[in-house]
């Protein structure tokens, strides 16, 4: 379209009534969303769907990987960051009486 045409077709608009607007308006939004290809019929019938494989779960390493790829993670985790075995308050607390693990056991009972 020439530039000529364009100014043209622009002044035409400037001469159309409100109803004419919001009808050049659909039309214009209907152009501009993507066509869709048109569904079809399967000629035959279709054959029943092979039941699909069980996925296979995701190592720490896969998973992490994936969600790199995706863009949902800026970088993967350090594990050798995560060891802080010379933390003074990680250390074991010594308790009197009977050990601590039977004593969650008994009471849950």
């Amino acid at each position: 379209m020439t530039r000529t045409d364009f100014s043209h077709l622009l002044s035409s608009i400037k001469g159309l009534t409100p109803v004419q607007v919001r009808q050049l308006r659909q039309q214009l939004d209907e152009l501009a969303e993507p066509r869709k290809p048109p569904i079809r019929p399967p000629a035959k019938k279709a054959k029943p769907a092979k039941a699909a494989a069980p996925k296979k779960p995701l190592t720490r390493d896969e998973f992490h990987r994936r969600l790199l790829a995706e863009g949902r993670l800026a970088s993967l985790p350090d594990p050798a960051l995560d060891i802080d075995d010379d933390d003074p308050d990680d250390q074991p607390i010594a308790i009197e009486g009977e050990p601590l693990s039977e004593t969650i056991l008994r009471e849950r009972r």
